[in-house]
């Protein structure tokens, strides 16, 4: 079992390891920082909200024991690969915002899906340009970057920075998501403008992750 979810668990049930089914079961929302896998997470049947923040992995395991499982958020994440949601039949609300995915199709075939969240990740051109429409006509109600913070997201990728840029209420910010980069990727963002990122990706990309070490451009926690 992953050792943040481990710890958890013993948070919530009031005892360390080995833990009952009996215990696991009562268990509906689940909410942890920075794990590594999901594993042992099975047990947790009764699942319906799941929030995995600075999740460590590029993908996740088949959801189809999560029978109840209506909301997840892997945020601030290493997540790539989102294709296992085909396999939770009641999730309503998908938010992998500030992770790695590029491909969003499988979106398409959750049928109860009512709401996304893919701010800051680096979409590919038909994620983006034929995937949210069709999702918004759906009637999904879908949260994504603007075209230019999404061009900048791809245009840092290509340049082999794997980060977000984003839209926050109080301007632009910069962050590591995952745990290669960042030992708390939920935290510690730069506070930079769309104008200042394009400078440097074309002049001097290498001055962009140094960014993370000036105190007085972290903006925090979010």
């Amino acid at each position: 079992m992953d050792a943040a979810i481990a710890e958890w668990l013993r948070l919530e049930v009031g005892h360390p390891e080995p833990f009952w089914d009996e215990e696991l079961d009562k268990i509906v929302t689940f909410g942890v920082r920075h794990a590594r896998s999901i594993s042992g997470l099975e047990r947790c049947r009764s699942l319906e909200v799941l929030v995995l923040s600075g999740y460590g992995c590029a993908d996740l395991p088949d959801l189809s024991g999560f029978s109840e499982l209506s909301s997840l958020k892997v945020a601030d994440s290493e997540l790539r690969d989102i294709g296992p949601v085909r396999t939770a039949p009641s999730l309503l609300v998908l938010n992998v915002e500030r992770s790695l995915v590029t491909d969003i199709s499988v979106t398409l075939e959750c049928t109860e899906l009512s709401l996304l969240d893919v701010t800051g990740n680096p979409l590919s051109d038909v994620s983006y340009r034929e995937v949210l429409p069709e999702l918004r006509a759906k009637g999904v109600d879908v949260h994504a970057s603007d075209e230019l913070d999404w061009s900048l997201t791809r245009a840092l990728h290509e340049s082999g920075l794997p980060f977000a840029f984003y839209q926050h209420a109080d301007g632009h910010r910069l962050s590591r998501p995952g745990l290669t980069h960042s030992a708390t990727p939920e935290a510690g963002h730069v506070d930079i403008t769309p104008q200042e990122l394009a400078h440097l990706l074309a002049t001097s990309p290498e001055e962009i992750e140094p960014l993370f070490d000036d105190r007085t451009r972290i903006s925090g926690r979010l």
